[in-house]
C-alpha cells in the first residue's frame, strides 16, 4: 500500500526537479534524473508484467470425496455452513471465521492499482505534474503484483459498525457475502489494520513509511497536510461450506490523495506543492 503514495508523490517531485533546473531539453543529460529513474525506485523488481486473470489465479474449491480427505474436524470452523442472511453483525461474523480458516490456505490473486486522476495543484510546477499522468498510470501498473493472502488477513476483525450493508446467500455449496465498508479518512500516523477500511481491506501503514521509498528526497515540512481518503470500499468473497474457507472474491476501493502544501527538497533543490491531488483505484481478485 504504501507504494502508493511513494509512486504519486515521487513523479511530483521529479517534475519539481526539472522545473527548478530550467530543463527543456527532449534529451536529459547524464547527471539529470529521468522519470524511469525514479519510478523504478518505487517499483518492486519482483512485480509481474504479465496480465493474470481472476481464472487464471482462482484456486480450484475441494470438493466430494477431496474434500472429506483434505478437511478434518479440527480445521472445521463455525463459518463451514451455510447462511443467507442481510444481517450485517452474523454477516460480519461468518466472514471473520472464513478469513482465520483460509489462513495459510489463501488462493492465488493478483492485486491491481490503477491511476484515476492526478492534478498537481497550481503554478508551473503543478501543471508539469499533470503532464505526467501517463507515466504515474505505467508506474502503477507495474507495482501490480500476486498475491497469496487474504487482504487484511492479519489485521483485526472487521466489525458489524464498519459496515454499511450486507448480504449473504447460500447456493448449498457456496457462500457468497458482499459488503459495503464505510468510508474513512486517514492522516500521517494511521497504521495498516487501523478504521473501518483498514480491518477489511487493508489502508498505506504510515505516510512516513512511503516517503521512505523515495530515496534522495526528503519532506522538510507538510506532512501533515497529506490526507488520505478510502471510499468505495467492497468486498466480496465466495466461502466453501464444506471447508469455511474462501475460494474466491475481490477487495476494493478508492484511495483520494489530497495535498494541500508540502515542501521537498531533492539533493540542494526544494519546492513548495500545493494543491496536489490523485486518486488510486485499489483491488484485490483472487
Amino acid at each position: 500500500m504504501k507504494k502508493i503514495l511513494a509512486v504519486l508523490l515521487a513523479l511530483s517531485f521529479v517534475t519539481v526537479c526539472f522545473a527548478a533546473c530550467g530543463s527543456k531539453t527532449e534529451e536529459p543529460t547524464t547527471e539529470a534524473t529521468t522519470i524511469e529513474d525514479v519510478t523504478e525506485e518505487v517499483v518492486t523488481e519482483e512485480a509481474s508484467t504479465e496480465d493474470v486473470s481472476a481464472e487464471d489465479v482462482t484456486a480450484e474449491p475441494v470438493s466430494g470425496e477431496d474434500a472429506t480427505e483434505e478437511t478434518s474436524e479440527e480445521e472445521t470452523t463455525e463459518a463451514a455452513k451455510g447462511l443467507n442472511s442481510t444481517d450485517a453483525e452474523e454477516i460480519v461474523a461468518y466472514y471473520n471465521a472464513a478469513r482465520k480458516a483460509t489462513e495459510g490456505h489463501a488462493p492465488a490473486g493478483k492485486q491491481t492499482m490503477t491511476l484515476a486522476a492526478l492534478d498537481g495543484g497550481s503554478g508551473l510546477v503543478g501543471n508539469i505534474v499533470s503532464a505526467f499522468e501517463g507515466i504515474a498510470k505505467s508506474a502503477l501498473e507495474k507495482n501490480s503484483t500476486s498475491t497469496d493472502y487474504i487482504p487484511a488477513h492479519d489485521h483485526d476483525d472487521v466489525k458489524a459498525s464498519d459496515v454499511r450493508n450486507a448480504k449473504a446467500t447460500s447456493d448449498g455449496k457456496y457462500t457468497t457475502i458482499t459488503f459495503d465498508v464505510v468510508e474513512q479518512s486517514a492522516g500521517a500516523s494511521t497504521k495498516g489494520g487501523d478504521g473501518s477500511v483498514g480491518r477489511a481491506i487493508g489502508v498505506l501503514d504510515g505516510i512516513d513509511s512511503a516517503l521512505k521509498e523515495l530515496s534522495g528526497v526528503t519532506v522538510s515540512d507538510g506532512i501533515q497536510n497529506i490526507k488520505l481518503t478510502y471510499k468505495n470500499a467492497k468486498v466480496t468473497a465466495k466461502i466453501d461450506e464444506s471447508t469455511g474457507r474462501i475460494v474466491g472474491g475481490t477487495w476494493q476501493y478508492r484511495v483520494d490523495i489530497n495535498v494541500s502544501s508540502i515542501t521537498i527538497k531533492i539533493g540542494i533543490l526544494s519546492a513548495t506543492l500545493k494543491g496536489v491531488y490523485g486518486a488510486v483505484d485499489y483491488k484485490v481478485v483472487i
